[in-house]
């Protein structure tokens, strides 16, 4: 009694550890190679069946997409695409290496580009060529089987393993002449010992990229009777074509689409302006034994360039779309001159300048399209109060001049930039604001006396329009939830 159940235990064990290996369609390449692919493709699963540590898949074995078939699928894939629809369904069954490879008819034998594809390391292991003979099916596949085992054992078409600062960690590197050398002599090996065939080796190690979605399929496919995969979806078909295209999966495209929508966004960052962040003051009296005879004082916020940084917290309102206020602080300088002077004696002006720091404060929009994207474009506009200091925050000017408050100014901008999505909340940007001084306290002046003061130099107030360049970090809180659905990326099509 006990012998049935052990059997089969020891039937299971040995089933898992075999590689599950898909042997895909090859694609013919002209109308006389159609019925050499599908034997060559049945060539090389029949013998692949022979080598024990294989478990081998057809392509009836994946899973049905949501309107046709795994076999309709592949039928359908684009002329140099077949890896990229291989890599698909040997995806969906569960498949860790696959063959594939396209046919060709000649005017004397067949010509056979075969892939031998790294399932889970997205990547074509080893490609070559082969010249079959009349009757060197049997030959080439087995020829076939030799390179996927020796694929699968490291033997070629392996990834290195680079290792550095204590760390190990698998690269992808382009392959030596050495190792090509060895790959090559490995193909003329099994050739030479099988016969009916002649290989050669074409490249290796080949990132795949999955099939691409055009235009023009969609426009196929709205043609087609019954319901669209973007309607299943609840897309549109431009929000489809984006989709297939992005190499997310639903859950994720889903989550990235939500955009902004009711996240709370914080934004540190830096840089260098160039506007009213300066300061200067200018003030002269003259004497007449011991009476001010006349007086001439002016502060005005004036422009210069420095370092600044802001701070922000925003409010997404849109998928595409935040409001926020910022606060920011830029570095500048206040230049002032104060002179006192005595009737028909020679004057002599000494400035001083120091550093001052600005405040800036207001509300602004930013715009970020493509939500789904690594790379997101963003402009926007805002608007914020700007103050610097006055001359008693750096020094008492004598009771003769007048002592002016610190100015502001009011000014408006507009941005364009970037950012770009270093994790699910995490993003570097950048903006290049351009401002506009619309308004504000720029130049005050006070005057009195008989006009005797000479070569009075009145500051020159802030030009209207200003730069920056604002780089920083954001951070993205929160969030709407997409909209649950029925339909989930097991049952969309690739």
């Amino acid at each position: 009694m006990l012998l049935l159940p052990l059997l089969l235990a020891a039937g299971a064990a040995h089933a898992e550890d075999r590689t599950p290996v898909l042997v895909s369609s090859f694609q013919a390449r002209n109308a006389e190679s159609e019925e050499i692919a599908s034997a060559i493709e049945a060539a090389v699963a029949k013998q692949l069946k022979r080598h024990e540590g294989l478990e081998v898949l057809r392509v009836e074995d994946s899973p049905e997409f949501e309107d046709y078939s795994a076999r309709v699928y592949m039928e359908s894939c684009p002329s140099g695409e077949t890896v990229g629809c291989t890599f698909v369904v040997g995806e969906r069954a569960h498949a860790t290496w696959a063959v594939t490879g396209s046919v060709q008819a000649l005017a004397q034998g067949t010509r056979v580009d075969v892939d031998i594809v790294d399932v889970d390391g997205s990547r074509v292991a080893v490609s070559f060529r082969s010249d079959l003979e009349e009757g060197g099916d049997k030959a080439f596949a087995e020829g076939v089987a030799r390179l996927l085992e020796s694929a699968i054992a490291g033997e070629v078409g392996k990834v290195e393993d680079i290792r550095h600062t204590g760390k190990e960690e698998t690269e992808e590197k382009p392959r030596t002449k050495e190792e090509e050398a060895r790959i090559a002599a490995e193909l003329k090996a099994v050739s030479d010992e099988l016969g009916g065939f002649t290989a050669s080796f074409k490249r290796s190690n080949v990132a795949i990229e999955r099939p691409k979605l055009t235009e023009s399929d969609i426009a196929e496919r709205s043609t087609q009777e019954g319901s669209k995969p973007w309607e299943r979806l609840q897309m549109t078909p431009g929000e489809y074509l984006h989709y297939k295209n992005s190499g997310l999966d639903l859950v994720t495209w889903r989550a990235r689409s939500e955009g902004r929508r009711m996240q709370v966004i914080v934004r540190a960052g830096g840089g260098f302006i160039n506007g009213p962040i300066d300061g200067q003051y200018y003030g002269r009296y003259i004497l007449d034994g011991v009476q001010t005879v006349d007086a001439y004082s002016a502060q005005a916020i004036t422009s210069g360039s420095g370092a600044y940084g802001t701070l922000s917290i925003g409010f997404g309102v849109h998928p595409l779309i935040d409001v926020a206020f910022q606060a920011g602080l830029a570095g500048g300088h206040f230049n002032y001159l104060i002179s006192q002077e005595v009737v028909d004696q020679p004057v002599q002006f000494d400035p001083v300048e120091e550093q001052q720091t600005s405040v800036l404060l207001g509300p602004r929009v930013t715009v970020a399209l493509l939500p789904t994207s690594t790379f997101r474009p963003t402009f926007g506009a805002g608007a914020y109060w700007m103050r610097g200091s006055g001359i008693a925050e750096h020094i008492l000017p004598p009771d003769e001049l007048a002592q002016f408050d610190a100015q502001y100014t009011w000014n408006v901008e507009v941005f364009g930039g970037g950012e770009v999505r270093l994790g699910d909340h995490l993003d570097l940007y950048a903006q290049v604001p351009v401002s506009f001084l619309v308004g504000g306290d720029r130049l005050a002046e006070e005057a009195y006396g008989g006009g005797i003061l000479s070569g009075i130099q009145t500051p020159t107030p802030a030009t209207a329009v200003g730069v920056a360049v604002n780089l920083g970090v954001q951070v993205r809180f929160g969030g709407s939830k997409p909209k649950a659905l029925s339909v989930l990326d097991e049952t969309d099509e690739p």
